[in-house]
Order: C-alpha cells, then structure tokens, then sequence
C-alpha cells in the first residue's frame, strides 16, 4: 500500500500564483461565486482549498491545471486569478493557523507571509482576505 501525503499549506512553501474557482452563474443571477482557491506551489502539487457541505474547509491536492472534478459541467467554471498572492512578499508562506468554528472544526486558515496575512474562509462561498502588515 502506498502512503499518501495529506495536501496541506505549510510553512516555508513557496506559492507562484493563487486561482480561484469560480461557477459561472446565468447573466440574471448575481455575480459569479468563488467555490475554491488553488494555491500553486514553487515545488510540488498544487493545493486546493474549498468549501465542505458542512461549511467546513476542505484542503486537498489541486489538478493545476485542470478544474477540480466536482466542477460540472466543465463550461461552467473557470479559473481567475488572484492578484497579489505570489508576488513579492506574499509568495513565501511564514507560518499557517487554523481557523475553528465554535465546535473546533476547521472553517479555514490564516496564512502568514512577509508583507500580509491572508485568511481564506469556508461557508456559502470561500472568500479570503489579505491584511497588509504595517512596516
């Protein structure tokens, strides 16, 4: 039996580029909603974060760069990237906590990096946000 490492963010990974996953709603719908991120490593497989029935943050290893294939129909979804993440000073990963619900589960991660924290947020929609440390 071969072991499998579980996909995870850790510290002192390298990102290159974040991608959100996004469904492509119906022009009457409201905007299109980001149901993943894709963390695309300097070294090894890219990580993808997404959002649990339960609302709790899913981490596993990302297709880069092929959708996830809970993404159907294909012409449905697509790709965009996240500015910032993967430029200088938000590209080396720090430290990463986790973020618990009133029950201990995991609903999602706080990433340190050099210049910003970036927290990303399991529930209807992932959302995430980058916080800008103060120099």
């Amino acid at each position: 039996m071969t072991e499998r490492k579980l996909a995870k963010l850790q510290a002192g990974q390298r990102v290159r580029a974040a991608f959100g996953v996004k469904y492509l709603a119906d022009a009457t719908q409201s905007p299109a909603s980001v149901e993943a991120m894709e963390f695309l490593l300097e070294i090894g497989p890219s990580i993808l974060l997404s959002c649990g029935t339960d609302w709790t943050l899913k981490v596993s290893e990302g297709r880069w760069p092929t959708l996830p294939a809970w993404c159907f129909p294909v012409e449905s979804w697509a790709f965009e990237e996240i500015s910032e993440i993967g430029d200088p000073g938000l590209d080396s990963i720090i430290s990463t906590s986790d973020i618990r619900n009133s029950v201990g589960e995991v609903r999602g991660v706080l990433l340190e990096f050099p210049l910003a924290w970036v927290s990303v947020r399991s529930g209807e929609a992932l959302t995430w946000d980058i916080s800008r440390k103060e120099s």
